[in-house]
């Protein structure tokens, strides 16, 4: 028998998916992230309220959890809880630094103001006013201080935090940043920057 007499037919055999293509659209989009949400994205939003359940056993098989938030309309994947399981990191990470941090807690912080449902939006400079008490942490000059704020709104607005809005430099909060941290993590977080803010007055 030579090379060429050896059937490779099982070898090459293409998969194919049970899942219909809108299915695995949206399946693709939860997982590429950060958000789906009905006014950017109707179809896949539809998708996923339709076909919900597959596609949370879908990601759940590669541990991650979906979230799904009817009142605001908007959807998300998230690592879900494995206890002692090592699991795999599934989801792209984006390491936040000092100014992405209290800009996410102080935005957060005008969203839980808000009722529910409610659009929040918010101006650059009254974000940039109240992160001005971390500029002596930063020890910066204030224009340096702004152009790390102006990086973070960037930054922010890339991962759809920060939506435009029809005024510049005038944003809509996500809905989103209710879920993305729990209460512990919150105050956790909050607790260190205002030890940080402390010391600096001292």
């Amino acid at each position: 028998m030579t090379a060429h007499d050896v059937d490779t037919s099982d070898e090459t055999a293409t998969a194919t998916s049970e899942l219909a293509v809108d299915t695995r659209r949206a399946l693709v989009q939860l997982l590429k992230g950060p958000l789906i949400t009905a006014a950017k994205h109707p179809d896949v939003w539809r998708t996923v309220l339709r076909d919900e359940k597959i596609l949370r056993s879908r990601v759940a098989d590669v541990f991650l959890d979906l979230v799904v938030d009817d009142e605001n309309q908007l959807a998300f994947t998230r690592p879900a809880d494995t206890g002692d399981i090592d699991a795999p990191t599934v989801l792209r990470t984006e390491r936040l630094t000092f100014m992405d941090t209290v800009m996410l807690l102080a935005l957060r912080q005008l969203l839980l103001r808000s009722q529910p449902g409610e659009r929040v939006i918010v101006d650059r400079d009254e974000i940039a006013e109240q992160l001005e008490v971390y500029r002596r942490h930063a020890d910066t000059d204030p224009a340096g201080f702004r152009k790390r704020i102006n990086a973070s709104w960037t930054k922010l607005t890339k991962y759809s935090i920060l939506s435009t809005t029809t005024t510049e430099d005038r944003m809509e909060i996500s809905p989103v940043l209710r879920q993305l941290f729990d209460a512990d993590q919150i105050a956790l977080v909050a607790g260190e920057f205002q030890r940080i803010v402390d010391e600096a007055d001292r």
